[in-house]
């Protein structure tokens, strides 16, 4: 994850001005604004010798104070940085999230202090730029949370940048959850926080690598609305971590913050002199209860239906299938509404959105649940925390990490989902991101019931290829894949968003080294849960009039491995469960028998959660070749990687073996 993006989580990354104690593997220079000559010249991070840039220092130093008789809460915000590679220059584009609630004006944050330089050698000598007001501007997210974006300018690749601010908040009761990795590699980061003892805080440290952490009590003294003192005993809290690992994004990976080194800080209550004791302690009931009682929530739900017209235009009076009702209304509200790409919790105004013609995920979802519920279905909301987002801390309930909702209808014992940022799936069939394990379905009460998405029925994709095989080693044949679930809704994704069927075509002929002559996509513009490629096609393989070398794999199924790298510090993370089964059946020339065959494969994980079988056999004048790839968990933990990694090498190894026939 990009230090901007962290940022986005609220993650504050800062320099303290003075460190209080010694840690062990401090960095040399502790200055702000005097880079040293060693930083200035370094062309590469030894530690890691591919990182585009290196966080050179990093700190964060979060203390409370008392302003016209509040508490609030400041964070102070130090950062150095070396842009090793030109493609490091990103980390110059800095992006601080800040809570200014257009509605709410007695609680905010606010921004100070920002200053920003650049550095470079020039000539032998150190040439310094400062970021200009022109650089800088605030952008509104939604409708309580800002963006302050700056550009640091003359980036390059040998840059050393550096930039402060400072946070004052009078949301006394949170404090931002500190990460002490990103992207890139972090040198040094160290983080200081001091709680006076009227604040009742858990702190919980969560990660996969080690800090040096410190805990000590000590004086506070503040000056209250009065003008007197007020002394109490704080706890200051120190973590330091140095050469701190990069925690790359990949495809197997959604959030690369679940896995990080953070601290984070919940508050359980207040108790200040000559006042109750405030308990702040949530629970997810408590959370359900607000949201449902919510009138931009749970009240939207029970107003009248936007559009009964649409419903009653859908005819489904007498349809009894729920999954069936459920589509026919989705299809009739998608002929009126587009999905605007974004995803949200709480939504515009039902007018606005259907004035629009277009809505996030959430516009859409509470007019479908107000829909849903005029037929007669019982329709609830599901929160969650998209699967890019991160997990939510089911220990340490927070409304503010919920960021979605998708639509849950209950019948019977079972749910069905769907969600208005479909475009390709169906019901019970989610974009990735959304098949979450902990997904909170409410009821009108607020009361709710966890459910894991990813336990939705897995994808399946059959794949039938037939073709004849002739002696100057041209095979004919046709190729027909009948997918249902995820892996249909990826295939018309993939096509969809393809420049135009053409490309869409030639890429999958490079991909499998075929020539494709007639291509057709059944069912891709149906709302269903499933489609059908077929293709005829021609290969090319190896004949010199005696032999015949043949890769028995003709459509490849698995032709490279994923997974190269040694080792791996981040789990692997599937999009869903599936499972692919290809049948390859080829009529051989006349005349050739099989002098070699490959063996038969059977590779199944301890706990049976992935597995490859393949095998051959020959039917007269035909050979067949069956194979069954199977993904039955989507969370593999990197004690399982080496395990995972051999078996996909040894499908790579298996996919490129070759039958050699002989002519006879």
């Amino acid at each position: 994850m990009k230090i901007k993006t962290l940022k986005r989580s609220l993650i504050l990354l800062v320099l303290a001005m003075a460190f209080p104690t010694v840690f062990m593997g401090q960095p040399s220079n502790f200055k702000f604004g005097s880079p040293t000559d060693e930083e200035l010249t370094m062309t590469s991070y030894a530690p890691d010798e591919s990182a585009p840039a290196v966080v050179l220092y990093q700190s964060t130093r979060v203390w409370y104070d008392i302003l016209t008789g509040k508490f609030k809460v400041y964070t102070e915000v130090k950062t150095r940085i070396k842009i090793l590679k030109s493609e490091g220059k990103e980390y110059a584009d800095v992006e601080v999230p800040y809570i200014y609630d257009e509605h709410d004006k007695s609680f905010r944050e606010d921004i100070t202090g920002l200053k920003a330089w650049a550095y470079n050698m020039e000539n032998g000598k150190m040439v310094k730029t400062k970021m200009e007001n022109n650089s800088v501007s605030r952008e509104r997210v939604d409708k309580t949370h800002m963006l302050l974006k700056f550009s640091i300018p003359q980036v390059k690749e040998g840059t050393v940048v550096e930039y402060q601010y400072k946070k004052e908040s009078d949301y006394y009761f949170y404090i931002d959850t500190w990460v002490a990795q990103a992207e890139i590699p972090v040198a040094y980061t160290y983080y200081n926080l001091l709680i006076p003892e009227y604040f009742r805080f858990s702190i919980d440290e969560t990660g996969m690598v080690r800090t040096e952490n410190k805990v000590e009590e000590e004086s506070i003294r503040f000056i209250d609305s009065r003008g007197n003192d007020l002394v109490c005993t704080g706890t200051r809290y120190e973590f330091v971590g140095h050469d701190l690992p990069a925690l790359k994004s990949d495809s197997y990976v959604f959030c690369t913050l679940d896995y990080c080194k953070k601290v984070s800080a919940e508050l359980r209550g207040l108790e200040v002199p000559g006042s109750l004791y405030e308990n702040f302690t949530t629970s997810w009931e408590e959370i359900g209860r607000r949201l449902m009682a919510d009138d931009d929530f749970g009240k939207r739900i029970k107003r009248a239906c936007p559009i009964k017209d649409l419903v009653s235009s859908s005819g489904v009076e007498k349809e009894t299938d729920v999954v069936k009702k459920m589509a026919a209304i989705y299809t009739a509200l998608k002929s009126r509404l587009k999905w605007n790409g974004n995803y949200k919790l709480y939504a515009e105004s039902a007018s606005k959105t259907l004035k629009d013609g277009t809505g996030s995920n959430a516009d859409l979802n509470f007019i479908l649940l107000s829909a849903y519920r005029e037929a007669g279905l019982d329709a609830r909301p599901v929160v969650m925390s998209r699967r890019t987002k991160g997990r939510l801390p089911l220990s340490h309930p927070s409304l503010n990490k919920l960021n979605t909702l998708v639509v849950g209808v209950v019948d019977g014992q079972t749910v069905h989902f769907i969600d208005a940022s479909v475009e390709d799936g169906y019901v019970d069939v989610l974009p990735p991101s959304l098949l979450t394990e902990q997904g909170l379905l409410l009821s009108d009460d607020g009361t709710g019931n966890w459910l894991n998405l990813q336990s939705l029925d897995a994808s399946k994709a059959n794949v039938i290829v037939e073709g004849t095989l002739e002696a100057d080693g041209t095979i004919k044949g046709t190729c027909n894949s009948q997918m249902r679930a995820n892996l249909s809704a990826s295939l018309k994704s993939e096509f969809r968003e393809a420049d135009d069927s053409l490309s869409y075509i030639n890429k999958l002929a490079e991909r499998d080294g075929i020539t494709i002559s007639e291509y057709a996509i059944d069912d891709r513009e149906a709302f269903l849960p499933m489609a059908t490629e077929r293709f005829s096609f021609t290969k090319k393989v190896e004949a010199d009039g005696s032999h015949i070398y043949l890769n028995p794999f003709v459509i490849p199924m698995i032709s490279e491995s994923p997974f190269k790298a040694v080792t791996r510090v981040l789990p692997v993370e599937y999009p869903y469960k599936y499972t692919v089964s290809m049948v390859t059946t080829l009529n051989l020339p006349e005349g050739y028998v099989v002098e070699e065959m490959p063996k038969p494969l059977n590779l199944v994980t301890d706990d049976k959660t992935l597995s490859m079988r393949v095998n051959y056999a020959l039917q007269g004048e035909k050979m067949v070749v069956q194979c069954r790839f199977v993904v039955n968990k989507t969370l593999f933990l990197p004690e399982e990687y080496d395990t995972l990694r051999q078996i996909y090498d040894s499908i790579v190894e298996k996919n490129n073996e070759m039958v050699v026939l002989k002519k006879g």
